[in-house]
């Protein structure tokens, strides 16, 4: 439990300028009127994209109204320390299933490099980077990207669950080509044998034309982790840290969102999913919240289920559903509102 005693409470509502208010009867006998801001997220792009900060802009019209003009943030805005170290003969980023913790990739591979992204938030970063010229680089991806852009241009559909690397997809859609410079780039997670297992599997078969580069998914909890990630993911295709416009737009627009919320008052703020979880500290939602000048009542590490007790109780002066979600009435009405 987040609270530290039970507060035992009945919520009725009440109708207010014609919207729904919830009044909460506290143990002591005394009460209040609790009317929270009910908003919407777009869930699927709370990932490693720059994307994300379409969503956070987004929030804080919902909270706060319309959005300054865009302001230049600057130079020792997030600094990072890079993923990636020149070596001779090319590049090495690092990577959690990789020798000595890296992945050497040559030079000569960086300008013609195929990326086969088991993750959307790798896709989307491609797709901000390259626009409509990501399919020549971007060429087969696993099942929830594929998903996520069902008019592409891959050659392959999907390659199954980002989480089995199934090596059959994989080997079907290579088809015996050792000559082209892949990259598969996969999230690390407490269970890397998969990966090791598939990256066993291509060198059995020969495949030394194909890297595997697994991103540290626990190390996600800062923005400057979070831009050393889609920096690296340029460098790989040969796009320099400075002429990669996708970390620039995202430092601006963040700024812009930060210099903008430093003078207001923080407001409590809970997030619902469809699946009924709540993303709490060390996630990416917690990062965008942090960015908001918004208190996530969530205060447990990870994702995780409050109870309709605990969120009432806290009194959240915004929560957040998942847009497109067909279930926001009930939920809403669970909690009284």
């Amino acid at each position: 439990m987040i609270a530290s005693k039970i507060i035992v409470m009945a919520v009725a509502a009440l109708c207010v300028g014609g919207a729904a208010a919830a009044v909460v009867f506290w143990p002591d006998g005394g009460s209040g009127e609790w009317d929270p801001m009910i908003g919407e997220v777009d869930y699927s792009l709370i990932s490693t994209t720059p994307r994300i900060v379409e969503v956070m802009e987004s929030m804080y019209e919902q909270v706060y109204g319309d959005l300054p003009a865009k302001k230049t943030a600057p130079s020792n805005y997030l600094k990072f320390n890079s993923l990636v170290e020149t070596v001779s003969g090319g590049i090495r980023i690092k990577s959690s299933t990789g020798t000595g913790g890296y992945v050497n990739f040559a030079s000569g591979d960086l300008s013609n490099m195929k990326i086969i992204s088991y993750g959307r938030g790798f896709t989307d970063t491609y797709a901000k980077m390259l626009g409509n010229n990501v399919w020549n680089t971007v060429k087969a991806a696993g099942s929830s990207t594929w998903t996520n852009y069902p008019t592409n241009g891959m050659t392959s559909a999907n390659l199954g669950s980002e989480m089995s690397f199934a090596y059959e997809n994989l080997a079907g859609f290579l088809s015996g080509d050792k000559t082209t410079p892949y990259c598969v780039i996969v999230w690390g997670y407490s269970n890397t044998d998969p990966i090791k297992k598939l990256q066993t599997d291509l060198a059995g078969d020969g495949y030394s034309n194909v890297k595997v580069l697994t991103i540290d998914y626990y190390s996600m909890t800062s923005w400057e982790y979070f831009l050393s990630v889609i920096d690296a993911l340029g460098q790989l295709i040969n796009v320099k840290t400075a002429s990669n416009t996708a970390l620039t737009d995202f430092k601006n627009r963040l700024y812009t969102i930060e210099n903008a919320v430093a003078e207001k008052v923080g407001k409590k703020v809970y997030l619902e999913t469809s699946s009924n979880t709540s993303p709490g500290p060390n996630t990416l939602t917690q990062l965008c919240f942090d960015s908001l000048g918004l208190t996530n009542i969530n205060t447990i590490s990870g994702t995780n289920n409050l109870n309709d007790e605990v969120i009432v109780s806290s009194r959240p002066d915004v929560i957040f559903y998942v847009k497109g979600d067909t279930t926001v009435d009930a939920r809403m009405e669970r909690l009284g509102l």
